[in-house]
Formats: structure tokens, sequence, C-alpha cells
């Protein structure tokens, strides 16, 4: 990566926006080659990341995988055979990585850097993955459909609930307690590690979560479209309307014990803070959305999105007294 580049990383912000901003400046050539060698690419849509303590992933719909050694100072770009178009990523407690693209693929970071593809048998559209601490890998999918195997490799299992809706996210909180949630504002809890799934009253407005999180058995949060977030307290059997400040869609929850944010169009990026969600103040401004978020402790944040953006930014110096706007 170039000098330019880290340097603007350590200073807490990288922001690759020129392809959004500026269709009619006049076309130069004396930096292609420059950004040719640059890992991150204007052309990127970044659609999710994860760490496993040693290696921060970011996934692209240009088919490549970005992975940081450094806690995100500099990057790796992996281009992963046939271009898939990569829309979500999972690193596991073991330290095991998984990416899931559109075809119905899903794909195994290895040891030695490579990565590894295997078919998913269904023939319905995929929609997210995840890595439960019950050592099973999950992948939610259309028709109500569940996926899993072992982390450590196996035959999948494909579970239809046989109803004609789109699953969007899956949370596990434990090995044996997980919810799913998808159109309609439908919600699904397992308490017996995915054997078996009971439906929960739905969520109001037949809501359609694009963003979902649980902190544990009890407390969760979905977002969507409208930029309205839903919290259960009582493990899904009722929700609450928060107003996040902004219409602009959420596209991705992440609730850790670090913290509670929420990210999503025009840049969006807020925090849950004294029971409210807030702007952080030093929140970038931007145009393109961010579709990518990672926890780095109670330190730092990687926000990611369209056009090649990302921001990397200091937590622990943000203001978080002010409403979100």
């Amino acid at each position: 990566m170039s000098s330019a580049v880290t340097g603007a990383f350590r200073a807490g912000v990288l922001l690759v926006l020129a392809g959004l901003a500026a269709c009619e400046a006049p076309l130069r050539l004396d930096g292609v080659e420059a950004t040719r060698s640059e890992p991150i690419k204007r052309y990127d849509t970044l659609q999710g990341a994860a760490s496993n303590g040693e290696q921060l992933v970011m996934v692209s719909s240009a088919g490549a995988a970005l992975v940081s050694t450094d806690g995100g100072e500099s990057w790796r770009r992996d281009e992963l055979p046939g271009a898939p178009s990569l829309i979500d990523i999972a690193a596991c407690p073991g330290g095991e990585v998984f990416a899931l693209d559109s075809g119905r693929q899903v794909w195994s970071l290895l040891g030695d850097g490579r990565w590894e593809s295997e078919a998913l048998p269904t023939p319905e559209s995929t929609l997210s993955i995840h890595c439960a601490p019950g050592g099973r890998l999950w992948v939610t999918a259309g028709f109500a459909t569940l996926l899993q195997r072992p982390v450590a490799g196996g035959e999948w299992v494909e579970d239809s609930l046989g109803d004609d809706l789109q699953f969007t996210r899956i949370k596990f909180v434990d090995p044996d307690h997980g919810f799913a949630v998808g159109e309609f504002g439908t919600v699904v809890r397992s308490s017996d590690g995915g054997a078996s799934w009971d439906y929960l009253p739905p969520i109001p407005n037949d809501f359609y979560p694009m963003a979902a999180d649980f902190l544990d058995r009890e407390t969760g949060w979905v977002g969507g479209l409208d930029g309205v977030v839903w919290q259960t307290t009582d493990g899904g059997q009722h929700w609450v309307r928060q107003e996040t400040g902004s219409a602009t869609p959420i596209y991705r929850i992440e609730a850790t014990d670090a913290g509670v944010v929420a990210v999503g169009g025009a840049g969006k990026y807020y925090e849950y803070a004294d029971g409210r969600w807030v702007k952080p103040g030093n929140a970038p401004e931007v145009l393109a959305y961010f579709r990518a978020v990672e926890l780095l402790g109670n330190q730092r944040i990687l926000l990611a999105g369209a056009g090649g953006a990302m921001a990397l930014l200091d937590r622990s110096a943000a203001d978080r007294s002010g409403a979100g706007s």
C-alpha cells in the first residue's frame, strides 16, 4: 500500500470517494498506475467485514477479499477465481473465516492465504452467513431456508420452514440459542442449537429486517429501509420502535460487548448509547453508503461500503452526547 494511503489510515480515516463525486472532472491519467497498485479500488462495493483477532477481512462484490494483519493499517487484495460477487463474511471463534457469494458458494480462507470454494446444495438465493459459537456454520436463504454444517467441514444440511419468505439474518448468542429474522417481520428462535425453530410474534408493520444482531438471549435489534430500529429486550416476544434521527436505510447492525452500532445509506453511522441512537462527533460526512462494520474492541471501528469508501475511526475520542441527525 502506498505511503499516502497508509498515512491516511494512521490519521484515522480513509475515504476513497473520487468515483462518486467527480463525474464531470477533467480526465487525468497521471495517477492511474498508482491507483491500480492500491489494494482497494474505486469500483469495490465492500459488503461485509469480520475479524478473527489476527486477520481483519472485508469482501467486495467485485470478486475480491481485502485482508489486513495489522488492524487495518495496510491491506492485501485477494482476487478470487471467477470474480464471484461476495455478499457477506463471518469469522468463527476458532479463527476460521468464511465468505458467501451471490452464486450460492461459500469461500474458506485457508492457512496459506488461498481461498477455497464449495457449492451450496440449494436453488434458493443466499443472503447471509454466520459462524455460531457451537461450531456450526449457517447460511440464510429464500423460501425460509437455513443451511448448516460443521465449521470443521462436512455435508450441508438444508432445512426449509416452508414459508415463501427470505431469512435475511441469523445469529446464535451461544451454542444452543439462536434467532433468525426475515421478510414480513418474521422472527424464529431455537433453543437446541438449530435442531428446531419456533415462530415468535412478528416485528410490527411487516417489517423487512435488512440488518439484525442479538447481544444475548433477551436483547436484539433489527433495522431496515426507513432508518428505524426495532429493539427487543425479552427474547423477541415484543419489539419497541427506536428512531435514529435519519430516514436513510440501515444495512448492518453489530452488537458486541464493545458497543452496538448501525451503518447504512449516505454514510450513516450511529451508536446506541444511554438508551438512544446517537451520531458520534467523528462520524465521516460522505455520500456513499456503508454496508460493512466491524468493532475493533473499545478503541476503533472499521466502516466500509460503496465506491471503495472506508473509514477507520478512533471510538475512544468520539463525542456521543448529541442526538442523531
